[in-house]
C-alpha cells in the first residue's frame, strides 16, 4: 500500500506491506501525522513553532520545547561536534541576509554558531548569543525516521518512506537506489541496493538555495582541509546511514568537503558517495 502527501516542502511517499489493508491504512495515516508534527514543531517560517519561539525568545529566557525538538537539537549538536562545525544549524542570519529565509521579527539576529545553544533542562533551551536556528538540514530526515518508528509500532516489517531524496527502508527486501544527477533530468544512475538503512541526497546548488549551514559558512570558519575543494554544481552528494537524520545531515557535510573518503564519514560509520557525469565516486549503497 502506498500513499503520498505534500509535506516538508516536497512530496512525501509512504509505502508499507505485509498486513491487512485496514491495519496498513491506520499505520500510514499515523505515519503522516508524525511527519506533520515534525513540520509544525520545526518550521523556521512559523513564529509559533518551537524553532520560531527559540529564535525570538531564547536569547532572553529559556524556552520549553517539545521532546522531539530537543532530540533533534541534541543530534544537531552531536553532528556539529563530530564534523568540526561543518554541520551547523545556526545559519539563520546568513540565510536571512541572502533573502533565503523570512526575517520578520528577527532584526536582533547576528551571525554565530551552534555552540550558543544551551540545554538548560530536559525540555528547556536557551541561546547564549543572538543566533537563528534553522533545522532544515536534518528535520526532514528526522520526520522520515519518526514515520518509520510509527510503522514499526503498528507491526509493519516491510516499508519505505521517501521525502524528496531522503529515504529509509525497513525489511529484508533490498530496494534499488536511483540517483538523478542535478542539471540533467535524463541522467539516472542506479547507485546500489538499500536494506534496513537510510539514504539522503543533496545537490550543491540546492543546498545553497535552501540556505542551510552548508552553503553559507564564511570562508574563515571552514577548516583548512576543506578549503579549495572542487565542488561540482551538477553532482549529487549522497550518504547512507542507519537513520535518515544522520544521512540528511551528513550530506550537507559532503557537499562542503566534496570527498566521500573524508574522515568525518568513517567516524560516524556512514557511507558517502558522489554521482557526477563521470559516474559514482566513493562507496555506493
Amino acid at each position: 500500500m502506498r500513499r503520498a502527501r505534500p509535506l516538508l516542502g516536497t512530496f512525501v511517499e509512504v509505502e508499507a506491506n505485509g498486513l491487512a489493508d485496514p491495519v496498513l491504512e491506520r499505520a500510514l495515516a499515523h505515519a503522516f501525522e508524525a511527519i506533520e508534527r515534525v513540520h509544525r514543531l520545526m518550521s523556521f517560517h512559523d513564529p509559533r513553532s518551537d524553532v520560531g519561539r527559540l529564535n525570538r525568545q531564547a536569547v532572553s529566557v529559556p524556552v520549553v520545547v517539545d521532546p522531539w525538538t530537543v532530540k533533534v537539537l541534541r543530534k544537531a549538536r552531536s553532528l556539529y561536534e563530530a564534523t568540526d562545525g561543518l554541520f551547523d544549524c545556526a545559519v539563520g542570519y546568513e540565510a536571512m541576509q541572502r533573502g533565503l529565509l523570512p526575517s520578520q521579527d528577527l532584526d536582533h539576529i547576528e551571525r554565530g554558531t551552534f555552540s550558543a545553544v544551551e540545554f538548560v533542562s530536559d525540555r528547556a533551551i536557551k541561546l547564549s548569543a543572538r543566533i537563528a536556528i534553522d533545522l532544515g538540514g536534518i528535520a526532514k530526515g528526522f520526520a522520515v525516521d519518526r514515520a518509520i518508528a510509527v510503522l514499526r509500532a503498528h507491526g509493519v516489517r516491510e516499508a519505505l518512506v521517501n521525502a524528496g531524496g531522503d529515504m529509509r527502508v525497513i525489511g529484508e527486501t533490498p530496494q534499488p537506489v536511483y540517483i538523478r544527477r542535478p542539471g540533467d533530468e535524463r541522467h539516472i544512475v542506479q547507485a546500489g541496493l538499500l536494506r534496513n538503512a537510510a539514504i539522503a541526497t543533496s545537490a550543491a546548488a540546492a543546498t545553497l538555495r535552501k540556505g542551510n549551514a552548508q552553503g553559507s559558512i564564511p570562508t574563515h570558519q571552514i577548516p583548512a582541509q576543506v578549503q579549495g575543494q572542487n565542488h561540482d554544481p551538477h553532482a549529487a552528494y549522497s550518504v547512507v546511514a542507519p537513520t535518515c537524520l544522520i544521512a540528511d545531515g551528513m550530506t550537507k557535510v559532503l557537499v562542503q568537503v566534496a570527498d566521500p573518503r573524508a574522515s568525518y564519514f568513517a567516524k560516524l560509520g556512514v557511507t558517502a558517495f558522489v554521482t557526477s557525469a563521470d559516474g559514482v565516486t566513493g562507496r555506493a549503497a
